[in-house]
């Protein structure tokens, strides 16, 4: 199954126990497949390092740098279809398009997010956008489609 996870589920995943690590360990178990860019990366790396972060990643003995290791382990980067590269999807935030884009490049039918701005998209094409809760109550039942 192809999921195109955005930056705060990956954050909140790596970061934090509940419903974003509940799915970065079905990532982890090859259960679901997940898809970046080398910029959803570079996204991820800058947001690692913001202040607020540091604290919570020194009382775990980890660095940005570590953090993102287990970023590479479960996303499978890809580079964005031409086709798609400069394409605008979310008029609300520019940097939220590159999830479309990985999500069109790879054919992926869900982009689990808790962003607000790709949240109120809902559906984009043959796109569904969720946030991890939802996800996690619609994962049985995809389980029976090939995505």
């Amino acid at each position: 199954m192809k999921i195109v996870p955005d930056t705060n589920l990956i954050i909140q995943g790596l970061m934090f126990r509940g419903d974003g690590r509940k799915i970065i360990n079905l990532a982890h178990s090859k259960k679901i497949d997940f898809y970046g860019s080398e910029n959803s990366f570079k996204e991820a790396f800058r947001v690692f390092k913001y202040t607020k972060f540091k604290k919570i990643l020194d009382g775990n003995f980890y660095t940005p740098e570590k953090i993102l290791i287990s970023y590479k382990s479960i996303v499978n980067l890809i580079t964005i279809d031409k086709k798609y590269k400069n394409k605008k999807y979310v008029d609300a935030d520019a940097d939220d398009d590159e999830f479309i884009r990985i999500a069109k490049t790879v054919n992926a039918k869900l982009i689990i997010s808790n962003d607000k701005h790709l949240k109120n998209i809902k559906k984009i094409d043959d796109i569904r956008i969720v946030d991890s809760k939802t996800f996690l109550k619609i994962y049985p039942k995809l389980l029976g489609k090939t995505f």
